[in-house]
């Protein structure tokens, strides 16, 4: 059982994979050179996990559940990010997590994150059923 209050910090310098306008796909379209969103969901939900990592059994992993994200300022290639994630509680399957992301200027993003955790064989199977419905 994890105690409210148990938290993770990681730490991620901004690559050029981790832009906005690494996100452009089709012409025309156009996002700036700043730390993009889903890259700060990703150290966020990594961070959340890190919290769990003790919890997660033998061929288990957590995944994500749902995220209400609020990315509050523009952080530049080069820089480094960090994501605490503090746990505050769970609600059935589902770990709720705190979460705030920083760099050396301050927040630039806050978030409440739910982890469940399953076994890998049955989200994988669960996934691959999804490919043969197609």
């Amino acid at each position: 059982m994890i105690e409210p209050g148990r938290a993770a910090t990681l730490t991620h310098t901004v690559a050029d994979a981790d832009l906005a306008s690494a996100h452009a796909r089709a012409a025309g379209e156009r996002y700036p050179d700043v730390l993009s969103t889903p890259a700060l969901l990703a150290l966020i939900e990594r961070a959340c996990a890190e919290v769990l990592r003790d919890s997660v059994g033998e061929g288990q992993l957590s995944v994500g559940v749902t995220t209400h994200l609020n990315h509050l300022a523009p952080t530049p290639p080069g820089m480094e990010v960090s994501a605490t994630a503090t746990f505050r509680d769970s609600e059935g399957a589902l770990y709720w997590f705190d979460v705030v992301a920083s760099d050396a200027h301050g927040p630039v993003g806050t978030a409440s994150h739910a982890r469940a955790i399953v076994e890998r064989s049955v989200i994988e199977a669960r996934a691959a059923k999804r490919r043969r419905i197609q």
